[in-house]
């Protein structure tokens, strides 16, 4: 058994220390699980839920994978980062660049990268940002 495991208090202090990291990361399975599922809904406000509420869930991930990725990075450089590369995603397919094209035929690069250009899509990407940025600042390392 490991040692940490035998002293009580030395658990709780690593627990402690790393309760932050450890809702990161309980927060981004969530995220990802949610986020898949936004694509294959079917019901009421389908078009929303399948076309732009991924946005927000795609930010807040990412906001999240670098927060755990890079923790010595401020939250606001964190978003600013995440929001950068998404918005460049988005113009991406603006230009429709062949190789991204063919990428985003399969749909897990579809999922991820997106398939389609859509000017509406960068208010739920601020929106995603915005909550993200505040999910970092209530969790704190």
């Amino acid at each position: 058994m490991h040692p940490i495991f035998l002293s009580p208090a030395r658990f709780t202090r690593v627990l402690v220390k790393n309760q932050g990291r450890m809702l990161k990361t309980i927060l981004l399975v969530l995220i990802f699980i949610t986020a898949l599922y936004t694509k294959a809904y079917k019901g009421e406000y389908q078009l929303l839920i399948n076309n732009h509420i991924g946005g927000v869930l795609y930010v807040m991930f990412g906001t999240l994978l670098f927060s755990v990725l890079i923790p010595a990075m401020k939250a606001y450089k964190t978003v600013l980062l995440v929001l950068g590369i998404t918005c460049l995603l988005e113009f991406i397919q603006w230009m429709q660049i062949p190789f991204m094209v063919e990428l985003t035929r399969i749909r897990t690069f579809a999922y991820l990268f997106g398939s389609s250009f859509n000017w509406g899509d960068f208010i739920y990407y601020f929106i995603g940002a915005v909550i993200g940025w505040l999910v970092l600042l209530i969790i704190k390392e």
